[in-house]
């Protein structure tokens, strides 16, 4: 019969024959080799990886654009009108905005969605404007300015991006800026 023992597995020199403090050094710096050499390779192939050119696309060319909304204030906060686009864009239709001022009425954040007549999608965009500050000539004071931003879109205008200034006189939203192709 086989006497077998509890004793855990550990590693001895007797295991692996290894019966002088010489010889076990040895295979701790053969180890230490194999191991700093494994490091190395990957330290490389880290590098390598990150010089080599990316594969991405050109960057997007700034087109001009100017947008002109004109509104009927009487069911403000939330009012409609139509619009129409010049330069990078030109469509017309519907529009609708959703004005939220700030509680002493300097700032606004509003939500323009532009609805083109000819069904092709729709633009959301994005204004912040303040009314603290009088407006270049020929406006007169206290009419209104600020920045625009394209948000989202649906069918035609999904992946539209574009940006810029914007300004209010009377009843109008005059953006001029840029869409990104």
């Amino acid at each position: 019969m086989k006497r077998t023992t509890n004793l855990p597995l550990i590693t001895t020199r007797e295991q692996f024959h290894v019966n002088s403090p010489l010889k076990e050094r040895i295979l701790i710096m053969r180890q230490n080799k194999l191991f700093i050499a494994a490091i190395a390779l990957c330290m490389v192939a880290c590098f390598t990886m990150g010089s080599l050119p990316s594969a991405s696309a050109s960057p997007p060319t700034p087109v001009p654009v100017t947008i002109t909304g004109v509104y009927d204030f009487s069911t403000f906060p939330n009012v409609t009108g139509t619009f129409t686009t010049t330069g990078a864009l030109t469509i017309s239709g519907a529009s609708t905005m959703a004005v939220g001022l700030n509680v002493n009425g300097i700032r606004a954040h509003c939500v323009v969605t532009l609805i083109p007549s000819d069904g092709s999608g729709t633009i959301i965009i994005d204004q912040q404007c303040q009314f603290a500050t009088s407006m270049p000539a020929p406006y007169p004071t206290g009419q209104g300015k600020g920045r625009w931003e394209i948000v989202g879109g649906t069918g035609a205008y999904a992946n539209l991006n574009g940006n810029g200034s914007l300004t209010m006189p009377g009843n109008e939203e005059a953006m001029t800026g840029v869409i990104y192709y």
